[in-house]
């Protein structure tokens, strides 16, 4: 095993054709969102581009939020428009696979670029990063953080390319596009920033000379261009001029609104990362990140990671997502370790092991992100004129709070399930396992949907943890 995976005998295109199947597989089944903000923050404002009736966050209210991505979603719409694509599931679906297709390129160009440079061009090197369930499962989210890691690791790999002595060549056209990229990034999420500026310090340690200064200079223009293209976007999105650059620092650096929504210790990330990020690799993941900033301290990819991390151990408000930007990298850094060091003898089985917890974190790529988008799909590609739509415990068609009216603007409106409505000819959507029982027992009421299959009901741990629907056909 050691031999095969340390060769090189396998054609690339096959890892990327594998990792290609991956990515539509995961567009299709993770309906719905990982975070409420990947709906709410994006997908809501493109409902009001489309004319959907919505109520969207407090942050277009206050003004702190961008609107680039709801119109990138929205010409993107209007394109399938043309072609007569009105269901909102296919679009979703495009809009996933979109954004996943982008996500995945950017890791093909990635990797070609620092193959040779970290010695990972081998077979181990080619399973773990084309395979990586995380990619096909984040890269088909329509999250803001999704779309700015892609546009960073584009904007990232063309600025070593521009600053680099053995790129002779266009090089103020790689400063265009690295800016062009790095703007982007910072639009989608504001956060990205940190990255961003880790990456102009890393020139100025590692690669400052006059040539470069001049490209740096002209990198940073294209930047404030594509920023100021960005509050083009908010002004039709508002509907008048704002600067939410502006307004984002204020709402959470002035008025600290940030820190309302938690004051976590410092090593909470580390806590959130052990215990929900690919465990129990993560465990390789960390040991393999803190070698390779040993070995490549001066590398790009140190700056734009260990300081980010430790900027966001500091901030008071700390979730897994805001790790993504460094945890991007995890399965390149995975096989860094494994391709450089002489290590021991359970070198083998550690990769073995790598690759197989791989694969058993595939059925994450088939499960829906969010379960009520299930229940929409049953009824729209169910309903009838004549049917009325009842919930028994839990509404569905309410999500933190807010309707995902971009699924529920075009299937029936729902009611509370009332001792002696009239039952006949509707469906009845229940979500507790107990309630499930009681509606069993109806009348005429007969069982005809669930978004996961029936034995998951036989753990009890399961059936307590409310996150499966169950929808009642009654006559």
């Amino acid at each position: 095993m050691h031999n095969f995976y340390f060769s090189n005998n396998i054609n690339t295109k096959w890892f990327i054709f594998f990792g290609l199947i991956l990515h539509i597989l995961a567009s299709y089944f993770t309906v719905g969102y990982y975070n409420a903000d990947e709906h709410y923050q994006v997908i809501a404002p493109l409902e009001k581009l489309l004319n959907i009736e919505n109520k969207l966050t407090w942050e277009f209210d206050y003004r702190i939020r961008p609107w680039l991505q709801p119109y990138f979603y929205f010409a993107i719409t209007k394109t399938l428009s043309l072609l007569h694509f009105d269901n909102p599931f296919v679009i979703a679906f495009l809009l996933r696979l979109v954004s996943s297709l982008i996500g995945l390129v950017s890791i093909v160009y990635l990797y070609n670029h620092i193959k040779y440079k970290f010695n990972i061009d081998n077979n181990f090197s080619k399973i773990i990063i084309y395979t990586f369930w995380f990619y096909a499962f984040l890269h088909a989210r329509t999250s803001s953080e999704n779309l700015s890691i892609s546009m960073l690791i584009f904007g990232i790999i063309f600025f070593d390319k521009f600053t680099s002595k053995d790129e002779p060549k266009n090089k103020y056209l790689l400063s265009l596009l690295s800016g062009t990229f790095l703007g982007l990034s910072m639009i989608f999420r504001y956060q990205v920033v940190t990255s961003v500026f880790f990456i102009f310090l890393w020139l100025l340690f590692n690669r400052l000379t006059f040539e470069n200064l001049k490209l740096v200079i002209f990198n940073s223009g294209i930047i404030i261009i594509i920023l100021f293209l960005g509050l083009i976007f908010d002004y039709f999105g508002y509907g008048f001029f704002n600067n939410t650059y502006y307004q984002y620092y204020h709402a959470n650096f002035v008025s600290k609104w940030f820190e309302s929504f938690g004051n976590d210790p410092w090593w909470y990330h580390f806590k959130l990362f052990i215990e929900n990020f690919f465990p129990p690799i993560n465990i390789i993941i960390l040991i393999s990140i803190i070698f390779f900033w040993l070995k490549e301290y001066k590398s790009i990819f140190t700056f734009i990671t260990l300081p980010v991390i430790i900027i966001l151990s500091l901030l008071s408000h700390k979730e897994l997502r805001f790790l993504f930007p460094v945890l991007i990298f995890s399965p390149f850094f995975i096989s860094y370790f494994f391709s450089n060091s002489s290590l021991f003898f359970a070198k083998n089985f550690l990769m073995n092991i790598c690759v197989i917890f791989n694969i058993l974190f595939f059925i994450i790529l088939f499960i829906p992100a969010t379960e009520q988008v299930k229940v929409y799909e049953f009824l729209y590609y169910n309903k009838n004129s004549d049917n009325k739509v009842f919930y028994y415990d839990s509404n569905p068609y309410i999500i933190d709070d807010l309707e995902p009216k971009l699924y529920t603007s075009q299937i029936p409106k729902i009611k509370k399930y009332e001792v002696g409505n009239e039952l006949s000819n509707s469906l009845l959507i229940v979500r507790n396992y107990r309630s499930y029982q009681e509606v069993s027992k109806l009348n005429n009421c007969k069982f005809v949907y669930s978004v996961y299959p029936e034995f998951i009901n036989l753990n009890k741990n399961w059936r307590d943890r409310d996150f499966n629907w169950y929808i009642f056909e009654c006559k």
